[in-house]
């Protein structure tokens, strides 16, 4: 409320605020300053973009956790060897999501940093955080099929995947990045990307067709 005061030696009068008007302006201010931080912190979560690829951790047991990351999937959630399966990922998290009697959620804090929780059945959930583990591809030879049962073949090494061949024909090398090659050369338009440190899957298709044929390769040791 406001007191109304009169000057000296004034005919008019001044209003000046009270301590309870002061503390009400106040706390509304500090009321504004929350809704305002409610409203941001959605927008913030939403700008997080989680790399792709494989994450390890630890649970609150101290047992081992991994997946693994692309498009919108999460892929073969491990506990201490253990599959658990996956689940789909919108705005970088996944919610409850259950194989089998077992349960899985989680949620990016950062582009490399994931926390969430698991558990079987009704037991109580467990905490576990993971972060993505830069890719170490496997260094060597790959051979593998594709949808038309012809042979892939193809080695990897720095940096670059060389004679990628179809049914024994090789048509050259392209370069990697991000655990990714593609281009067109040769006759050929070639696309592939490793799913883990030993396993690639990819499309081929003639330059002058426009049908995508797909392809798995998995490394070997000679």
């Amino acid at each position: 409320m406001l007191r109304t005061t009169r000057a000296l030696g004034s005919t008019g009068t001044t209003t000046t605020p009270t301590t309870a008007t002061r503390v009400l302006t106040a706390l509304g201010a500090v009321v504004a300053l929350l809704a305002s931080l409610v409203l941001v912190a959605p927008s913030a979560q939403a700008s997080v973009i989680p790399h792709h690829g494989t994450y390890s951790g630890v649970d609150h047991h101290g047992q081992s956790v991994s997946f693994s990351f692309a498009g919108t999937q999460m892929a073969h959630f491990t506990v201490s060897h253990h599959v658990i399966g996956g689940a789909h990922v919108s705005n970088a998290m996944w919610h409850e999501t259950c194989h089998n009697g077992y349960c899985t959620k989680g949620q990016w804090t950062a582009p490399g940093h994931v926390s969430g929780y698991w558990r079987h059945g009704s037991g109580s959930w467990v905490h576990f955080t993971a972060t993505f583990q830069q890719p170490s591809h496997y260094v060597g030879p790959y051979m593998g099929r594709d949808s038309h049962d012809l042979r892939i073949h193809f080695r990897f090494g720095s940096g670059r995947v060389t004679a990628f061949s179809v049914d024994g024909v090789s048509y050259g090398d392209f370069a990697v990045s991000s655990g990714r090659f593609s281009g067109c050369q040769h006759g050929i338009c070639v696309q592939g990307h490793w799913q883990d440190n030993y396993y690639v899957v990819g499309h081929w298709r003639p330059h002058s067709s426009s049908h995508w044929i797909n392809w798995t390769a998995n490394a070997y040791a000679t």
